[in-house]
């Protein structure tokens, strides 16, 4: 494994990391603040498209999907005002 499959991998574990926390938040309908919810989805946003141009492909799909989240929980805490 070279230094930079493994890099792919552990930022990759990372996505997946918080991916399932944030899928706990948005099946029990949590509402958080927008001020949180859509820096957080943005700059994560930012980092896909970093790991993209990186070549990181694992990390970038773990991060997509935690960013999917993130615009879950902010477009949930927008409609529920």
């Amino acid at each position: 494994m070279t230094l930079h499959q493994a890099i792919d991998l552990v930022l990759m574990l990372g996505g997946f990391v918080f991916a399932p926390s944030l899928i706990v938040s948005i099946v029990r309908r949590v509402r958080l603040p927008a001020a949180t919810t859509l820096p957080t989805a943005v700059v994560l946003t930012v980092f896909v498209g970093c790991y993209v141009l990186l070549d990181l492909r694992l990390a970038a799909f773990s991060t997509s999907l935690t960013a999917v989240c993130w615009y879950i929980l902010f477009f949930r805490s927008r409609r529920l005002r």
